[in-house]
């Protein structure tokens, strides 16, 4: 038997999050770009081992060459799940890394992979424990007649402290699922939140419901699928709607929106 080995320098690396829980996704994904290769390690990470315009940065092991620059070159990568519990979407890597084992704790550290968050599908499994909320999205002066709109963000906000509790997206027929794990079976209402603080009116000493703000925002000429990063990053820019949601453990909410 004739044994050859082969060494490579790999570029970066892939990691497939789900976007509710932020765990691993340890099953196999198909993941391409027309202008680089991966290979899926026992690890589950998705290794860049060729991009266009890279070569030279694949050969070098002493030292990565001078150019270009760390992150000039811009790469799209396209993830699709075969068993449709996630959305398909894109994502955008720079490259080079950094390939300075100093800097290995960094973002943009080659010997840091690229965590990638996976947006549930609205056939994705559902823990019985999960608060959730379906959304569809239309546009049109008639919402009995309007068409879906695809690749809209939709993010649900605690109203207590603003902080971004979970998001999901539309899908090519206008349905979005938001998962929402961790929101209290119970709540220690304030004991002192009576009328006018005077101790007079008591307040409620469990609540069960989690007061959230519901806002959805819609990039123009959205192509699908869509880069949730860009979507997320640009979300104030592009927000349309914002309403008032109680979330509940083990409880669905369902809303329709109709854009006009």
């Amino acid at each position: 038997m004739l044994i050859e080995r082969i060494e490579q320098r790999v570029l970066g690396a892939l990691r497939l999050v789900d976007r509710a829980t932020q765990t691993p996704l340890t099953r196999a994904m198909q993941i391409g770009s027309p202008s680089a290769r991966l290979l899926r390690n026992r690890r589950g990470f998705y290794v860049i081992t060729h991009a266009d315009g890279l070569a030279s940065h694949s050969e070098a092991f002493l030292a990565p060459p001078d150019a270009p620059a760390l992150q000039a070159n811009q790469y799209v990568f396209e993830i699709a799940d075969p068993q449709r519990r996630y959305l398909p979407r894109l994502v955008t890597l720079r490259l080079p890394r950094d390939p300075d084992p100093d800097n290995a704790g960094h973002s943009d550290s080659l010997f840091t992979p690229r965590d990638v968050a996976m947006y549930p599908a609205a056939t994705a499994v559902l823990s019985h424990n999960w608060s959730t909320v379906r959304a569809s999205v239309t546009q049109g002066p008639d919402p009995a007649t309007a068409p879906p709109v695809r690749g809209s963000l939709i993010r649900i906000i605690n109203a207590e402290d603003d902080k971004v509790l979970a998001s999901g997206i539309s899908d090519e027929r206008g349905e979005a699922l938001v998962i929402v794990p961790g929101v209290p079976v119970t709540k220690f209402a304030d004991a002192d939140a009576g009328e006018g603080g005077d101790g007079d009116e008591e307040a409620p000493v469990l609540v069960n419901t989690l007061a959230v703000r519901l806002e959805l925002s819609l990039a123009p000429s959205t192509s699908w699928p869509v880069d949730p990063d860009l979507l997320e990053q640009d979300h104030e820019t592009h927000r349309r709607v914002s309403m008032d949601l109680e979330l509940a453990t083990g409880r669905m909410e369902r809303v329709a929106i109709n854009l006009t």
